[in-house]
């Protein structure tokens, strides 16, 4: 994971207005947006002499956050089942929609060039923001409400 020093030199630095009171999905959002940081790293680190090697530094970045964006669903689901949310059936199509583009993109990876790679990095700091400033937000109370009724830690 990242330090608070890394952070201040992030492109896609950790506010703790992105927080929800919820600590299990602050950690794991805290985590998805480390990963975006470290995909636009790898990005803008590669080493132009190698080819079409940055792509493969790239995708295995990709593949990561694919995997943990796939946990943390699962996680903000289960939260959301427990507590009967009423827009879950929306809340995990837009989970299922974006895990479909990005594994998709991750596909097709091999293919990219700089420009989409570039693209690809505004996208998912795009949509893991908005994603937690609003749809996330949206489930916020109905969650803490949730677990404080019914002294459950998450």
């Amino acid at each position: 994971m990242s330090t608070e020093a890394d952070e201040l030199h992030a492109w896609m630095p950790w506010d703790l207005s992105y927080e929800l009171g919820i600590p299990v999905v602050d950690e794991q959002h805290k985590h998805l947006v480390y990963l975006c940081n470290k995909f636009r790293d790898k990005l803008t680190n590669r080493n132009v002499g190698e080819g079409a090697s940055w792509q493969n530094a790239l995708s295995d970045a990709l593949r990561e956050t694919v995997q943990y964006t796939k946990t943390h669903f699962s996680t903000e689901e289960k939260l959301m089942q427990a507590s009967a949310y009423p827009n879950y059936d929306y809340h995990k199509r837009c989970h299922h929609e974006f895990i479909e583009t990005i594994t998709y993109i991750l596909g097709s990876f091999n293919l990219a060039t700089l420009e989409t790679a570039y693209e690809f990095s505004a996208y998912l700091k795009e949509w893991i923001l908005t994603h937690i400033a609003y749809e996330d937000r949206q489930f916020q109370s109905h969650i803490i409400e949730y677990c404080k009724n019914r002294s459950v830690q998450v």
